[in-house]
């Protein structure tokens, strides 16, 4: 039985030291790649945490990074609109419905429009396109954010997707 056991515990250890890079970690060579192209964004954590947390940066190159930290942005504009769906179903007055009205239009301009467009110009090799729409999305988070007069309920959303935005806008940058 302790045999038995022995083996078992051997046999986890070495499929955990030998795992295949498709099957999680990024590997030395991607890490190097990632750390570098995030040393010339201006936030590199942000840029750090986004990209090592996704498993298709271990067979990236510059142009899938930034797709990557395109798709982030996505996700993040995707989170902040279904939030902004939730509240407006709320019973919401005056000027927080105002400013969560407009930022509803303001991010499906991001999801509708940035988004696709920085996707399509990285697949046809235009990055210009590409930084340009990232730009744009994190204007449009900080144009949402300035659609308040007073408390905004979407401060920590905005400025998340303000960051993610420089992040993809500079790593795009390094592809013209």
């Amino acid at each position: 039985m302790k045999l038995l056991l022995l083996i078992f515990i051997v046999q986890a250890v070495l499929q955990t030291i030998y795992l295949p890079a498709s099957q999680g970690a990024v590997q030395p060579v991607a890490v190097r790649l990632i750390e570098r192209t995030c040393k010339q964004t201006p936030l590199y954590n942000v840029c750090v945490s986004i990209l090592k947390s996704d498993s298709r940066s271990s067979k990236a190159d510059v142009t899938r990074l930034a797709l990557i930290m395109v798709d982030a942005l996505k996700a993040k504009a995707t989170g902040t609109m279904n939030y902004i769906k939730t509240l407006l179903r709320g019973n919401l007055k005056g000027d927080v419905r105002r400013g969560l009205s407009s930022c509803a239009d303001l991010y499906n301009a991001v999801l509708e429009a940035d988004v696709p467009v920085a996707i399509e110009a990285l697949q046809k090799g235009d990055p210009k396109f590409a930084e340009q729409a990232a730009n744009d999305a994190g204007i449009e988070a900080k144009s949402c954010e300035s659609s308040f007069s007073g408390y905004s309920p979407l401060t920590k959303s905005n400025k998340s997707l303000q960051d993610v935005s420089a992040v993809a806008a500079a790593i795009v940058k390094l592809l013209l």
